[in-house]
């Protein structure tokens, strides 16, 4: 199966694991544990073990909780606390797992370097906390075709789909036909 990843940042990536937010559940890249472990090496992740039920769920949950918590913010709505708790409660259980260490005169995170259930929940909340209190918050969009969310990195802040060939090219055959039909 091909993965598209447009989100640049891997906490957004994690809330478009549902390849169109519009249509049935039935699209789930983390449904089963084969499809989440070929969804998590498509992120250049490796995976040390398939995922357990349980942790196929916690990871579902907080990609849901992602979701609902930077949707409002690109509509500059209220941000739901239940999402922010549980985004929350998963970096602070990371945290205890995966601290920092001291690496050549630097410190940084502590990641294994395989992943397992509990190291990859907690690599996710590190990127959400990362996400929600750094400086890009500006540049955060949701696409109106699908509903993924992505930072808009161009220079002039003109991005308006996840890509051009999936919605940016579905909504331009649309205003195409629509012209021509007029």
């Amino acid at each position: 199966m091909e993965f598209e990843h447009v989100a640049n940042a891997l906490c957004l990536e994690l809330s478009n694991s549902v390849p169109d937010r519009r249509e049935s559940s039935e699209r789930d890249w983390l449904r089963t544990p084969d499809g989440a472990k070929d969804w998590v090496q498509s992120l250049n992740l490796q995976l040390a073990e398939a995922l357990g039920s349980e942790e196929l769920d916690r990871l579902k949950r907080l990609r849901e909780s992602v979701f609902e918590t930077f949707a409002a913010l690109s509509a500059l709505t209220e941000v739901s606390e239940r999402s922010l708790g549980v985004i929350s409660a998963e970096h602070a259980a990371g945290l205890g797992r995966h601290g920092y260490t001291s690496r050549d005169g630097m410190v940084e995170r502590d990641w294994p370097r395989r992943w397992d259930g509990e190291s990859l929940i907690a690599l996710f909340a590190d990127s959400a906390i990362t996400e929600l209190t750094g400086s890009r918050l500006d540049r955060l969009k949701l696409c109106p075709g699908c509903h993924w969310l992505f930072f808009d990195m161009s220079r002039n802040r003109s991005r308006r789909w996840c890509s051009m060939q999936t919605c940016g090219g579905r909504d331009k055959a649309l205003r195409h036909y629509r012209r021509t039909r007029a």
